[in-house]
């Protein structure tokens, strides 16, 4: 008995979901005046913190918008990650920069039955914001080029990209083939 009142206390004292009981008008800043939308009776929110006044509660909440209304449509994810593209692993371990050099270091694992030859300098794409694309250095780096990855296999690539401008909000872009390739991004934090 003490278990069940000592979790439910401890659930409701942390529970930070819930739905809007009626239709409320949604704002950038804790006012009236800042309008950015509506949302609907029903809608579920997460309550993150309630403002000075009192009269607001800052929320987040999850929404889906068409692709087409989008600048760029990627989801890129952090170092870390692993995603796949056409049954390639990819999972940037590392990403570091040292003036307009980054240097990056992504394991990659063929998880299909054919054999994948991997070459950096075509399967891996680097750019930095305002149309500023890393070129791969081919003089650097280890393991830009493996041949006949079996299934199950994994190599790590170490890569060194040069940049003509230093670079800033970069995304690695890695690809499984060529032509017609799934891709997956992933966002490198400088």
């Amino acid at each position: 008995m003490k278990r069940v009142l000592v979790l439910f206390i401890i659930g409701f004292c942390f529970a930070q979901d819930t739905k809007l009981a009626s239709s409320s008008t949604l704002t950038s800043k804790p006012d009236d005046k800042s309008s950015i939308g509506k949302l609907n009776t029903g809608t579920k929110v997460r309550k993150l913190k309630l403002d000075p006044s009192g009269k607001y509660v800052k929320v987040a909440f999850e929404a889906y918008v068409p692709v087409t209304a989008l600048e760029n449509a990627t989801v890129s994810l952090p170092i870390g990650s692993t995603q796949s593209a056409d049954g390639i692993k990819f999972k940037l371990i590392s990403a570091r920069q040292k003036g307009k050099k980054v240097f990056i270091k992504v394991k990659v694992t063929n998880t299909n039955s054919k054999k994948f030859n991997f070459t950096g300098l075509s399967l891996i794409k680097i750019s930095g914001s305002g149309d500023n694309i890393g070129e791969m250095n081919p003089f650097e780096g280890n393991n830009t080029v493996a041949f006949d990855i079996r299934k199950g296999k994994s190599i790590i690539s170490d890569m060194v990209f040069d940049f003509k401008k230093l670079p800033n909000n970069v995304e690695l872009i890695c690809m499984s083939k060529m032509k017609n390739s799934e891709k997956v991004y992933f966002q490198l934090g400088f």
